[in-house]
């Protein structure tokens, strides 16, 4: 029985696997990757051509049923298609015309009156930076009331007495204190 033992390769002592060479069961070999992006490619190409001969192949055809609509004295249709797309498109012009004007009036609505002249003759986009510029000149003064304690405006620190300060932002008020009242003591 030990000839036996002595037969068989020991493969006990090597059980581990290497991981460096087992292949992950994801693992796409790098030239079957080349092979199906090429295939891909093509066949992206492929549909963009033949997307641009449909587009060509159907402005031909427009093309060729106005033609035969001319050689067939068919003048009164076609003039009638046309102008009901002429109409067509002038009341969409008409309905964005009248949604531009709403907007207009809306951004000069929002600067006062006393410099409304100034809105005369500008741009949507020039009257909506405009707009925005006289909001923030006119909102430049007011306290920010999310960052009340952080931005002290006036005597008080933005508050309408010491006391008021003291008890809504301490920590404020104690470091108005430490930097400018002498003799203060911590």
């Amino acid at each position: 029985m030990s000839e036996e033992a002595k037969a068989q390769p020991q493969t006990e002592g090597n059980s581990e696997t290497n991981p460096s060479t087992q292949a992950n069961k994801n693992d796409v070999p790098y030239d079957r990757f080349a092979e199906v992006n090429q295939v891909k490619n093509q066949f992206k190409s492929k549909n963009e051509d033949l997307e641009a001969q449909i587009k060509e192949m159907k402005a031909e055809a427009e093309n060729a049923r106005l033609e035969s609509m001319k050689k067939n004295q068919k003048y009164e249709d076609l003039y009638n298609e046309t102008n009901s797309k002429f109409i067509k498109v002038q009341e969409q012009n008409e309905v964005l015309n009248n949604d531009l004007s709403a907007i207009r009036e809306g951004l000069i609505n929002q600067v006062p009156e006393d410099r409304r002249y100034i809105t005369d003759g500008m741009s949507i986009g020039n009257l909506q930076k405009f707009v925005q510029d006289e909001q923030m000149v006119a909102n430049s003064n007011k306290t920010n009331s999310a960052r009340a304690g952080e931005t002290a405006k006036g005597e008080f620190g933005g508050y309408d007495s010491a006391t008021e300060w003291a008890t809504k932002d301490p920590t404020s008020f104690t470091n108005h204190l430490e930097k400018n009242v002498e003799g203060y003591i911590k």
